[in-house]
């Protein structure tokens, strides 16, 4: 039997997926383009398996990766913290030699002020690993 917490927080949640405030790995990867990006000085060969075990290793879930289209799909459920985050990465070979990788993320519930910045996270580790 649910306590009335509990039906609070699923009535919550119902309302905010009704005014359009929950987004989706969906509304994450419609928004390529508005993310942050970064150019490397290195093949696609090279960044590609460096950016899928970054995001491996960061504690996100890895949904899907596409390495012919350069697309990453991830996400976070929820913790005692943040209601989740779903994050898009996109890795486009730029010339042969550089390799550009745009981050998306954003907030399950778009109110959620703890919600982690994966875009930055994300490009701290592969500023590094690059």
């Amino acid at each position: 039997m649910m306590t009335r917490a509990a039906i609070g927080v699923v009535l919550i949640l119902l309302a905010a997926s009704q005014s359009g405030c929950v987004t989706t790995l969906e509304d994450a990867q419609t928004a390529k383009g508005s993310g942050t990006s970064r150019t490397y000085r290195k093949p696609y060969d090279v960044v590609w398996p460096v950016v899928v075990e970054s995001i491996k290793s960061s504690g996100l879930n890895l949904v899907s990766a596409d390495r012919e289209t350069g697309r990453i799909l991830a996400r976070r459920p929820p913790t005692m913290a943040s209601w989740g985050e779903s994050v898009a990465i996109f890795v486009d070979e730029s010339e042969k030699t550089t390799t550009r990788v745009e981050i998306v993320s954003k907030a399950t519930w778009s109110v959620n002020m703890t919600a982690a910045n994966w875009e930055r996270r994300l490009f701290e580790v592969l500023d590094k690993r690059l």
